[in-house]
This record gives structure tokens, sequence and C-alpha cells, in this order.
């Protein structure tokens, strides 16, 4: 086993991803490894077809190609932001200085491969989303394949909030495929 020096977490500021933070801050104390908290603005989400969804079914008098956009310097401002709230509304105020926090614009996987590498990332730590089996089935396979591709090991929470087992309990260590080269 290699000895971990920095973890990544990714954060999307559900409940899942503050657990994960939880769960890798107190695995950073153990180690004496350093722990960078990343948000990544994916630029493919895109948001407006909810907003012209809304417009249509209200019938707003401006053509849905009308809605003003936020410049994705303000959107980042405003996401670094929202991530020092959330660490400090998840992670004790005496541990937040061992936190690096990092909002990316891209997407996930690229944002993610980008950090670990200019950060020497060892583990990366990712609380896998409830949801319905089927979704939960889909959301597992598309995360295999993500978590192949980083190269370097992902220790991968699958317990529920509801799983009262012991310490331990639901946790998959999973390391990167020996012989392929990262994507």
């Amino acid at each position: 086993m290699h000895k971990v020096n920095k973890i990544l977490v990714p954060i999307d500021f559900s409940d899942d991803s503050a657990r994960a933070l939880r769960h890798g801050l107190s695995l950073a104390m153990e180690t004496n490894a350093e722990l960078v908290a990343l948000h990544v603005i994916d630029k493919t989400d895109d948001n407006d077809f909810f907003i012209a969804s809304v417009a249509m079914l209200e019938g707003s008098p401006l053509p849905v190609n009308e809605f003003p956009t936020v410049p994705l310097d303000v959107m980042a401002r405003e996401r670094s932001l929202d991530l020092w709230n959330f660490i400090a509304q998840n992670v004790d105020v005496n541990h937040q200085s061992r936190i690096t926090r990092q909002v990316r614009i891209g997407r996930w996987l690229t944002a993610m491969m980008a950090t670990i590498h200019e950060e020497a990332v060892t583990l990366v730590v990712i609380k896998l989303r409830e949801g319905g089996m089927l979704f939960s089935a889909l959301k597992v396979l598309k995360l295999i394949q993500m978590i192949r591709r980083l190269p370097c090991p992902v220790l991968l929470d699958t317990s529920s909030s509801r799983d009262q087992s012991g310490p331990g309990k639901g946790l998959l260590w999973l390391h990167p495929v020996p012989g392929e080269t990262p994507a």
C-alpha cells in the first residue's frame, strides 16, 4: 500500500459530498495528509433548459433566448464563496485550515485529472449518492468508468445514511487498472 500524502474530495454541495468531506478529513488527520476540496462548474450542465422551460410555461413576454446568463468569472467567484460556506458548515473550525479549496470550470473528469496531477493527489474520496436501484446502478457504472481513468486509488463510500453498521462498512478501495494509461 502506498503512502497517502494528499486527498481529493469532489464537492457538489450535496449531503453525500459533505459526508465524503468529513470522511476524507478524518483520513487526512490520521495519515497527516493534506486535503483538497474540489468543486467543478460543469459548462455542459446547461441550466438554460430549465429557465427556458419555466419561461415557456409561465408565458414570458421575453423570447426564451434573451434570458441573461451569468458570466463564468462571476459564477466561479460565487461558487468559491459557496465552497467556503459549505466547508464551514460541515467541518469543525479547528480543522478548516487543513483544507485547500479549488473551483474549476470544465468537465468533471478533466478537472479532477488536472487537480490530481497538479496537486500530486494520492487518494480520491467519493461518497456514492443514494437513489433508486436503477438510478444507482447506472450511476455506479458511470462512476466506475470514471474511476478507471484516474491515476490514483479511490476510496468509494457506498454506505447509506440509514446504515448504522460499524466503521469501514460500505467502503471500497479501488485501484487504477495496472497497465492502462489514464485518458
